[in-house]
């Protein structure tokens, strides 16, 4: 017996609609396409009212000026629609830019970095013998993953301690299809649980 939901007959559509494209490009798969799109921009708009109400406006009635600082910069926006004060729209794109750069590099730093040695220094002798592997496999990769971007000696490419950047190669390529294949079964996983949506909510045949 199919489903009298009227919300999972419009998921329903919308699955087989944006499934559609696998076969060619056709007007259903446009007209979710578009909807998909025109919802998410409504959302988008409709969070962003919601977080100048909360993070913004109601802090600045309960008495906190500092917030009027944040509301000039986000009017001061809008000034690249006008082409006198044009220059007033660098302002609070270069804090948004510096405030982004500085939280950037410092995750950055700390993760691919800090964390990054410190799992590669972690002790080669782990308490099982499968601990051991993964150590021994982590820190052999990175030394050698890093070596093969070593250009200022040529010998470390073509002399006798040339397999190393050929293994670290190796590795990387090793990484790369780890991480595709990771990849791509996350998504047949995720298609998978619209089939099964299909099936069980929509079709109720399973």
């Amino acid at each position: 017996m199919v489903s009298t939901d009227a919300q999972i007959w419009i998921a329903a559509f919308f699955t087989i609609a944006a499934t559609s494209y696998a076969f060619r490009d056709n007007v259903v798969f446009k007209f979710a396409e578009n909807t998909f799109i025109g919802v998410a921009a409504g959302h988008a708009i409709v969070m962003g009212i919601k977080n100048i109400r909360d993070y913004g406006w109601n802090h600045l009635a309960q008495g906190e000026m500092i917030y009027i600082v944040v509301f000039i910069l986000g009017i001061l926006l809008y000034a690249r629609f006008h082409d006198k004060y044009y220059w007033l729209y660098r302002y609070p794109i270069a804090f948004l830019v510096g405030n982004g750069v500085g939280i950037s590099i410092r995750a950055a730093i700390h993760s691919d970095f800090v964390k990054q040695i410190a799992q590669t220094t972690s002790p080669l002798i782990a308490a099982d013998a499968f601990g051991t592997i993964n150590n021994i496999i982590t820190f052999v990769g990175v030394i050698t993953a890093l070596s093969h971007f070593i250009f200022t000696r040529e010998d470390i490419h073509t002399g006798t301690l040339g397999w190393i950047p050929r293994v670290g190669r190796w590795m990387m390529l090793l990484a790369f299809g780890a991480s595709f294949g990771n990849t791509i079964m996350s998504r047949f996983g995720m298609y998978q649980g619209r089939i099964i949506f299909l099936l069980r909510d929509w079709l109720q045949i399973v």
